[in-house]
């Protein structure tokens, strides 16, 4: 099947900020648990920035789901609006 763009789907809802999201949220739980292990493993060596890299990492994610729900938001009140018309 090939791929193309249609005009219809244009409006469909976009998923790219959640895949994207879920690929931060899983490198956020990562980057804890090897900062973790590394710590506990009494060598002296800690993974630099442990936490504000992990909390850095929630807050990105939280930030593109939130973008991703408002740009679904518009295309839907956009889509609405064309089939109204």
């Amino acid at each position: 099947m090939a791929s193309g763009q249609h005009q219809e789907d244009e409006l469909l809802p976009v998923t790219w900020p959640f895949r994207a999201a879920a690929t931060v949220m899983i490198f956020a739980t990562i980057w804890f648990c090897l900062g973790w292990m590394i710590q506990g493993q009494d060598n002296g060596h800690t993974l630099p920035n442990h936490m504000p890299i992990f909390w850095d990492a929630i807050y990105l994610t939280i930030a593109l789901v939130i973008f991703g729900g408002v740009l679904n938001y518009y295309r839907e009140r956009k889509r609405l609006s064309q089939l109204e018309h």
